[in-house]
């Protein structure tokens, strides 16, 4: 394996956004020298890529061993659909971008691991790094790498030499012209102040090697005629040639605002007034607009007091005591306070209990809150929430299920019973208090009316507690990563059996987790994640791994070490070792 060929992070200018992953792969990984592949980059998670211009990867990368196409750049779309246990699903991938890559020489070569550079939420520089790829270039055609291989050093070139000035001009202006053709340089062209004589000057200064006298030629050219595809290649060859690049690009700027650059001076000033006056007149328009409903606000309040008929007067009063009337109703719904023969009811009561079931509880193993709602018969409960008062490392790992109703000591009331599947993933100890909300409906009667009524609850259940105990320390291996699953099934599946020496064979993991796997942890020498999905609490995760086959008869062997809730104990989940064919 090679080391990591990274010169510096690549700016993903205009992308913001939080925790990214990517990964990197091509569409094959054995080839000969020569061949294109695509090399694919993909960004996951929730960012803003709206304003990205695909980077130039070629600098970043040795030149002897690829050929990085830039300008084949493109961006696809932000998902996509990946297969697996769980059937075919959408992986949010917020990017991702696609290059033309050819190997430049035989052997097993290692496409670098990238490092990208983005802006986080807070505008702090955040960096992801996206995996090495190695791929096996097998001998090619001699012509076609040699050409290849002169092309890589190929730096822009500037625009040809115009041959005709593109104005009328003199006897001794033209002669002058002439002779200057016959011998192009900078000082022959630099007497020459039309286009075409500032062009071949330029070019001449790219050519001798003066890239600063070239650079203010085209800047003060573009200013005069506006932006025009010669110079904007002038610009790019003058610039590859400061930095001393092939790989060297035009400015964002100078890309995005191509419409306004073609113009010269005269109509960029034009556009830019036009643009203000446009502002401006939309703002006279508003104002004149803001203007005319003031007055006519202003003369439909006059219209009631010059009549004296006050009519919008009594429509606000009879709104007012529409108001209070509705208000004083809710309130009697809210509370539910009725007056039935000089006694007043009370409001609708709830006790709320919570337990957990079983009561000895331990990292990982899943167990259930049981929560006991007691109410009237009358009334009925419903949208109920419980929210613990500490949900750190509390995971739900399933639907709420209703339970058989319990007994009350009250012959009126009702016990409603709810089980909450649940577990911790980390040890805790201390007293857990709850509240509970929800729904309850029903009907009661005020004197001789009978009024239903919905309204929400909240009540607190009495704190109890809890003691998760932390996993045994008795027999923990050493590589023990903190995964508490239900079994665990894992298996390989591999692209290729049949191969050649140093082919790369592309493995898949496929791991099924029924418990708790942590942030972020995946099994080592794979590259990336592939996806992930959930069914019945059944998580399935899937991995990519590059093996070159240099002879092994087998594929590595990998293992995860996980604690068994059942068994209670710590054991180990092993694929690989597969059979490989040479051919």
């Amino acid at each position: 394996m090679s080391p990591l060929f990274l010169i510096a992070a690549i700016k993903l200018v205009g992308v913001a956004g939080g925790e990214l992953t990517t990964r990197a792969y091509f569409d094959v990984n054995n080839a000969k020298v020569g061949d294109p592949l695509v090399l694919t980059i993909d960004f996951v998670g929730d960012a803003d890529f709206t304003a990205l211009h695909p980077p130039a990867l070629s600098k970043h990368v040795s030149k002897e061993d690829w050929k990085v196409d830039d300008l084949s750049a493109k961006t696809e779309t932000d998902t996509k659909r990946i297969g697996g246990f769980f059937s075919s699903r959408e992986v949010a991938v917020a990017r991702s971008l696609t290059y033309r890559v050819r190997p430049m020489r035989e052997g097993v070569l290692w496409f670098p691991a990238l490092e990208f550079e983005y802006e986080g939420p807070d505008g702090e520089a955040r960096t992801v790094t996206a995996n090495e790829i190695p791929v096996h270039a097998k001998k090619g055609e001699q012509v076609v790498v040699k050409e290849l291989s002169l092309d890589t050093e190929k730096m822009p070139e500037p625009p040809e030499l115009a041959m005709e000035p593109g104005v009328a001009l003199g006897d001794d202006e033209l002669f002058a012209w002439r002779k200057a053709c016959a011998a192009p340089s900078v000082d022959a062209f630099a007497e020459f102040q039309f286009p075409a004589g500032r062009m071949n000057e330029a070019t001449c200064a790219i050519r001798e090697g003066q890239w600063r006298r070239a650079l203010k030629i085209y800047s003060r050219l573009e200013w005069s005629v506006g932006q025009t595809p010669g110079i904007e290649r002038g610009i790019l060859a003058a610039r590859a040639l400061k930095f001393d690049s092939a790989a060297a690009e035009l400015p964002v700027w100078r890309v995005v605002g191509r419409p306004l650059l073609r113009y010269a001076w005269k109509g960029r000033v034009g556009i830019l007034l036009g643009l203000a006056l446009g502002v401006a007149l939309l703002f006279w328009l508003l104002g004149r607009a803001i203007r005319a409903l003031a007055c006519v606000a202003f003369a439909l309040l006059l219209v009631p007091a010059a009549s004296g008929q006050g009519i919008f007067e009594e429509m606000e009063r009879m709104m007012e005591q529409s108001r209070r009337e509705m208000q004083q109703h809710m309130q009697q719904m809210q509370t539910m306070s009725f007056s039935v023969g000089g006694e007043q009811q009370k409001p609708i009561e709830i006790k709320a209990s919570v337990r957990t079931e079983p009561a000895e509880l331990q990292v990982g193993e899943p167990f259930a809150f049981i929560l006991a709602l007691e109410s009237p018969k009358s009334a009925s409960i419903g949208q109920i929430q419980i929210a613990p008062s500490e949900m750190f490392g509390l995971t739900v790992t399933g639907r709420t299920e209703n339970l058989t109703d319990g007994v009350s000591s009250n012959p009126s009331n009702v016990v409603k019973r709810l089980s909450i599947p649940v577990r911790y993933d980390v040890p805790f100890k201390g007293k857990l208090s709850f509240r509970v909300s929800g729904m309850v409906s029903g009907r009661q009667r005020a004197g001789n009316m009978s009024f239903s009524f919905s309204n929400s609850f909240s009540v607190d259940a009495p704190p109890i507690d809890v003691d998760i105990k932390p996993l045994p320390s008795a027999g923990q291996p050493e590589d023990f990563s903190g995964i508490i699953s239900e079994g665990m099934r894992l298996t390989e599946r591999l692209d290729a059996k049949k191969v050649g020496t140093n082919d790369v064979i592309k493995i898949t993991y496929h791991l099924e987790c029924r418990g708790y796997l942590p942030k972020g942890w995946r099994p080592n020498g794979v590259a990336f994640e592939i996806g992930r999905g959930e069914r019945n609490g059944t998580v399935a995760i899937e991995w990519m791994r590059y093996f070159v086959a240099d002879g092994a008869a087998e594929t590595p062997r990998l293992s995860v070490v996980y604690y068994d809730i059942k068994s209670k104990t710590y054991k180990k989940a092993e694929t690989g070792g597969t059979h490989v064919e040479y051919e």
